[in-house]
């Protein structure tokens, strides 16, 4: 299994059981496009000052979702991520999400994540997705280890801790973990949040997340 990006691990813990991401759940759509924005972030292709980003002058070589989301940061007026957001998640159309959306299926079908297909339904054909089984056992299952047991905060690995606290700030956590390893993991973010080597990292979230919390406040 190729290695799967914040945004590719997002997706396949947070789908529903018919491989999507819920337009109930306000999260999902925002989460993938926030989650994309943190995988720019973390390669350290853009970076993030509150609301806004400054990014590369030369586009670098990004899956094609990544990518599309660098160059509507990049021709943004001085970067504003708020702006970017709204028009993936909160447009009169959902076009633009739609074509990221199907770009990161692609990444993930590429990885063997997930399976797509075409299947006949009541008002006609419709796209069917199958999320790996394997794949998302795997992840959840490295995910509870490195959290379980004596293991202190330190010895968590940043990719973990990143994974979860985003899975946890998008309240997808809670329904891919049993409630003692929600508890565990909860504790060694608290932890986590205190150690140097996590700050930058833990702060990018915290900015991220001010984003998407505005976004979503304004819909309301």
């Amino acid at each position: 299994m190729e290695t799967l990006t914040l945004t590719e691990q997002y997706y396949i813990c947070a789908a529903n059981s018919s491989g999507k991401l819920s337009s109930i759940n306000s999260y999902g759509p925002a989460g993938a496009v926030a989650a994309g924005i943190m995988d720019l972030a973390l390669a350290g292709i853009i970076k993030i000052s509150r609301s806004y980003a400054e990014t590369e002058t030369e586009e670098p070589m990004l899956p094609q979702y990544l990518s599309m989301l660098y160059r509507d940061i990049q021709n943004s007026r001085r970067g504003n991520l708020r702006k970017v957001m709204e028009s993936y998640v909160m447009a009169l159309t959902n076009k633009k999400y739609g074509e990221y959306l199907d770009m990161l299926l692609k990444e993930l079908e590429k990885k063997g994540a997930i399976r797509r297909e075409k299947v006949s339904g009541l008002f006609g054909e419709k796209t069917r997705i199958t999320v790996n089984e394997t794949v998302k056992s795997g992840l959840l299952e490295r995910l509870s280890s490195s959290f379980d047991g004596e293991c202190t905060a330190e010895e968590i690995g940043e990719d973990m801790m990143l994974l979860a606290l985003f899975l946890k700030k998008t309240g997808v956590l809670r329904s891919c973990v049993d409630a003692g390893t929600y508890r565990k993991i909860a504790s060694k973010l608290r932890e986590g949040r205190k150690l140097p080597k996590n700050k930058e990292a833990f702060e990018l979230i915290d900015h991220v997340e001010e984003i998407w919390l505005l976004l979503l406040t304004a819909a309301t």
